[in-house]
């Protein structure tokens, strides 16, 4: 019985200290405030409910650390300010930078890869290895105001015709409007899923550049404990079949995910 008590009181000694905040009253849980953008299919809302294989897996990974977590999605630029201002404690999902890691507390796990890379139809026969050079005189789709690397985009020689959506840039390219187009693979992966037509477009390689995004907790709220711990139980958990499934939901394949593992 003494162990049981001293279990549930350095529970919430630990749960007190890491969310930096008052007890709470009588009945009320301690949770998680969590903020994220729409980015399907990493993090999104779908019927009014934070969705994503992102959100997924820290939902899995906070019942594993037996938290409780609450969701709230902002544009980008407001998450990052909360997060900063120290009004979310966590933010879902985001690259480190040194700019960031002022206000941020980064795991040493990531919870997921970002992998820009050309897609085009099956029907065409497009050869890349690497160079930008090899696809002068292609007509190349791309995300309106998205940044696809200093030479990408300093690459004035292509001709890179504009989207505003993964959606759109899929359209143009199966109405022959484009040669090829550039984005996240598992935004495309997903989103040609979801239009019903995954089967005509293929993925080349190698990929435009490969990214590590990171679960941010706030450094106003000194929750780096909890970061810590996060960090561990995250990695553990991406070991497990849960975490596969996760994935193939959203039709996310495990080795990419896995791919800067080791």
């Amino acid at each position: 019985m003494k162990n049981i008590k001293k279990i549930i009181i350095m529970n919430s000694i630990f749960l007190f200290s890491v969310l930096a905040a008052p007890p709470p009253l009588p009945g009320e849980a301690t949770k998680i405030r969590v903020v994220y953008t729409e980015w399907f299919p990493y993090t999104f809302q779908e019927k009014a409910k934070a969705s994503g294989f992102e959100i997924e897996t820290f939902k899995a990974v906070m019942k594993k650390m037996n938290l409780e977590a609450e969701f709230t999605a902002y544009p980008w630029k407001r998450c990052l300010s909360s997060l900063e201002k120290g009004e979310a404690d966590v933010l879902i999902s985001l690259l480190k930078t040194p700019e960031r890691e002022r206000y941020t507390y980064f795991p040493h796990e990531y919870i997921s890869i970002s992998r820009t890379v050309f897609f085009t139809t099956v029907d065409r026969n497009i050869k890349f290895t690497g160079s930008y050079e090899e696809l002068k005189g292609y007509s190349v789709g791309v995300i309106m105001g998205f940044s696809y690397g200093e030479t990408f985009d300093k690459a004035s020689y292509l001709k890179k015709d504009e989207a505003e959506n993964a959606s759109m840039l899929i359209g143009k390219l199966l109405k022959g409007r484009n040669d090829l187009a550039a984005e996240n693979q598992a935004v495309i992966n997903a989103s040609a899923l979801k239009m019903g037509v995954k089967n005509k477009i293929i993925f080349l390689e190698p990929p435009i550049h490969t990214q590590k995004l990171y679960v941010g907790f706030s450094k106003a709220k000194g929750l780096n404990i909890l970061c810590d711990a996060f960090s561990k139980s995250l990695g553990e958990f991406k070991k497990s079949e849960s975490y596969k499934a996760i994935l193939e939901k959203y039709g996310v394949k495990y080795s990419e995910m896995m791919a800067e593992a080791h």
